[in-house]
């Protein structure tokens, strides 16, 4: 019967998919019906993740990748997943989140609360039909919308709602890394571009933000209308990322994305008054909504958009399925949440070195690179200054050589005036013989000027030319400067990743050290006693070959604490460990076991071999164990 059941529920699945599309989540721009014929407009953005798997994330860095970015915006890594499954442009099943298309209009927010309002019996706003963001409301109030919207939708729209599984989207704010992987354009541009201050280029693949974003220099330092005609949206579809006003999110502000201390919500972008050399992806602030006498602060440069998630527990999945699906996950790159101790780190300082030579060598690599475009740079400016200084030069001569031509035409038909006599004609045609001859001379330089001018165009054209590419070379440098910092970043990202692996683990076999000596004291403490009542040696049989077991693995830990760890943390380590150990009220004989650990540690460390007869001999009567 299950076999029978298996096939049933397999047919059903597949004719659902096609009977019900909405089981899967739209690939394209989706368009939701608002009240009194409004509508509001979603743009997916794909993670480029296995559609298939029931948990994917991708690790992504966010920040600035200039190296004097302030603690707002340093570098940081973190993760970002999709709450829907979709197919992407390359016809595979990929996880994906949707984000507005604009930011929320005034028009938007009016005849959704107006339709709440009505619903509740409560005073109903008059209209508004401006398409001019929505600003200036507390997150208390958004919140507010956004219920009322949800509301809305379920009932009046609800088939347009995409799906995950059986989970049906719902409206809230962005996180604030859902709004920073979208600004930076997402899977729609490459690598440097991604981490370049905005994803924007012109025909030379340079860096701007002509045409694409409302600052104080393209607005007039005036709020414009969301998703204007005048402007081109971002890769992913999404107008005003960065400018017009800037935006609440559903993060809370840290000092990182890893939210290491928590604050208020996190406000991203730039408004119409930001300073474009100041606009870009990285630029985020804390939200301060009251004043210190409890007025509540209406930011008229705030507003917000909207994005769609699901509920991750909706699925359809069984418990047992998705703890499967997490158990998958946690053993892909991304789903490790933090770094451990994995194998041996007694290579730990070659790692280190064999990472540094590499992104050293890296380094010098772009640093040479950077100095040779410069030097190619600075060639051709020269170059360009030199031949407009020509070209204004030979435009002043062909000036003053018009201006002749046009003096001696002046005296001709001066002339022309006087010649009224046959005595005088004769004299009139040698002098207009010799200056047609001074007309055909000037004529003839003034074409050769021409000449000279058509050429001096055709290298400012070149020099033109020369300049784009300058500033394409330009644009390289800043890549390589941004690669190089992004290096940086990661050296000492794993620094302190190998820092804390080694720390784990000579914290570990010094925990297992210590314990094995303080047990092999033990039983040499129980010997003694039992010599006293008896010299029978098979009374303390047992405790003789537990203390030297003991102590076998005793040697063995301090020699691979000598060859596997960094000993300069063993202080450290030490410190704590003693720290531990009172706070637990654990024997001070296993205390000062750590004690005659060092020492062993450091006369390994010097060449001593440790013989476990002589430490089975003399460890009672050790200076550190006495007392």
């Amino acid at each position: 019967m299950s076999k029978y059941s298996k096939f049933f529920t397999a047919l059903f699945l597949f004719v659902f998919s096609f009977v019900s599309p909405k089981l899967f989540a739209s690939s394209g721009t989706i368009t939701f019906k608002l009240p009194d014929d409004a509508s509001i407009k979603f743009q997916p953005v794909f993670l480029g993740l296995d559609g298939n798997k029931v948990f994917a994330s991708k690790m992504v860095k966010l920040g600035s990748r200039a190296g004097d970015s302030n603690y707002k915006e340093r570098l940081s890594t973190t993760k970002l997943g999709g709450s829907f499954v979709g197919e992407n442009d390359k016809g595979e099943k990929d996880w994906l989140y949707y984000l507005g298309k604009t930011e929320v209009s005034q028009h938007q927010w009016n005849v959704v609360m107006r339709w709440w309002q009505r619903e509740n019996g409560l005073t109903v706003e008059s209209e508004n039909n401006s398409q001019l963001p929505q600003t200036g409301k507390t997150p208390a109030e958004i919140l507010t919308f956004i219920q009322a919207l949800n509301v809305w939708m379920l009932k009046n729209d609800r088939d347009a709602l995409p799906k995950n599984g059986n989970a049906i989207a719902y409206i809230r704010l962005p996180t604030e890394v859902e709004w920073a992987y979208a600004a930076r354009g997402g899977d729609k541009v490459d690598q440097e571009v991604f981490d370049r201050s905005y994803p924007y280029v012109d025909e030379t693949e340079t860096e701007t933000l002509d045409g694409y974003e409302w600052n104080r220099d393209s607005s007039g330092n005036h709020v414009k209308e969301v998703g204007s005609q005048y402007i081109k949206p971002n890769p992913l579809g999404l107008y005003d990322m960065l400018g017009n006003v800037e935006e609440l999110t559903y993060g809370i502000f840290g000092q990182d994305f890893l939210f290491a201390r928590f604050g208020g919500l996190v406000i991203r972008g730039g408004n119409y008054s930001t300073d474009p050399d100041d606009l870009k992806v990285s630029l985020r602030t804390e939200y301060d909504g009251y004043t210190q006498d409890g007025n509540i602060l209406r930011l008229k440069k705030v507003g917000f958009r909207l994005a769609l998630g699901s509920l991750v527990s909706e699925t359809g999945y069984t418990p047992t399925e998705l703890d499967q699906g997490y158990d998958e996950y946690l053993k892909t790159p991304s789903g490790v949440s933090q770094s451990a101790p994995q194998g041996k780190t007694s290579m730990s300082q070659q790692a280190i070195d064999d990472q540094q030579n590499y992104n050293n060598s890296e380094r010098e690599r772009l640093i040479e690179e950077n100095r040779s475009l410069s030097q190619k740079n600075l060639s051709i400016e020269s170059k360009f200054v030199a031949l407009q200084g020509d070209l204004e030069k030979k435009n002043n001569e062909l000036d003053f050589t018009v201006k002749e031509l046009k003096a001696e035409k002046i005296k001709n038909s001066n002339l022309s005036k006087l010649a009224d006599t046959s005595s005088i004609e004769n004299k009139f045609n040698i002098v207009m013989n010799s200056k047609d001859m001074e007309i055909t001379r000037l004529n003839f330089e003034l074409n050769k000027m021409k000449q000279k001018v058509n050429y001096q165009g055709v290298a400012l054209i070149n020099a033109e030319a020369s300049q784009k590419q300058v500033m394409s070379l330009q644009q390289k440098v800043s890549d390589a400067k941004r690669r190089d910092n992004t290096a940086n970043f990661e050296i000492e990202k794993n620094k302190k990743r190998i820092i804390i692996a080694d720390q784990r683990l000579l914290e570990a076999l010094t925990r297992v050290a210590d314990y094995n000596l303080f047990s092999a004291w033990r039983n040499l403490e129980i010997i003694e006693k039992k010599r006293k009542i008896s010299n029978n040696p098979n009374i303390w049989r047992v405790n003789e070959i537990e203390a030297k077991n003991m102590l076998i693995e005793y040697r063995r830990y301090v020699i691979q604490i000598v060859d596997d760890t960094d000993y300069t943390l063993f202080p450290e380590v030490k410190a704590n460990l003693v720290r531990w150990l009172k706070d637990n009220n654990v024997s001070n004989q296993q205390i000062k076991g750590l004690d005659l650990l060092e020492r062993h540690i450091s006369e390994v460390r010097s060449g001593k071999y440790l013989e476990v007869n002589d430490l089975y001999e003399n460890l009672l009567n050790e200076p550190e164990m006495r007392g």
